[in-house]
């Protein structure tokens, strides 16, 4: 396998903020992390928005949300996040895989469960964040962000997501054999 090398130059401060998320998320027994692309494109923002509410919203008991940046370029709270999950969840925007493949990098062991975004919805985006309604964003963020927490949190045939009708999808589909929450 062919590797591009990258010379990051170390810094002495943390971002506290950051750190303190870590320590507050370094919970026993670990949790599961979260992290996504962040790409500056429409689909690295699909993927941004989708690991946000999956860790903020549907799943915050069960998740703890990575700092790609911080845990990429410093060996510091959000990489230890990382290596102590039970299991990581990269929530990639489309087939580059930045954010796996950029803490493969640094993180020799790391086996994420790769969940690639843009074959979760059916349109195709433009590259342009502005080229794109605020609406759909959300609605494409929501539909994997709901795959994810599904498959990979809630797999045990229960699911805590909202159908938007102030209930939770727990009250609808406990124990559904197939189809999406709210359906």
């Amino acid at each position: 396998m062919e590797y591009e090398i990258a010379k990051i130059a170390k810094v002495t401060g943390k971002c506290p903020a950051c750190e303190e998320y870590a320590e507050k998320n370094a919970t026993t027994p670990p949790k599961i992390a979260v992290m996504a692309c962040e790409g500056a494109c429409a689909k690295g923002e699909v993927a941004r928005r989708a690991a946000n509410m999956v860790a903020h919203r549907f799943a915050r008991d069960e998740t703890v949300r990575i700092c790609l940046g911080g845990a990429f370029t410093k060996d510091t709270g959000q990489r230890n996040l990382i290596r102590r999950a039970e299991k990581v969840i990269a929530v990639e925007g489309c087939f580059i895989a930045c954010s796996s493949r950029m803490m493969a990098g640094v993180l020799s062991e790391f086996r994420p469960v790769v969940v690639q975004a843009d074959t979760l919805y059916d349109e195709p985006l433009p590259f342009g964040v502005d080229e794109v309604p605020d609406e759909m964003f959300s609605v494409y963020a929501y539909k994997v962000a709901e795959q994810v927490v599904r498959e990979h949190i809630l797999n045990d045939g229960t699911c805590s997501i909202p159908t938007g009708k102030n209930e939770s999808c727990a009250d609808q589909c406990t124990s559904r054999p197939s189809g999406g929450c709210g359906q």
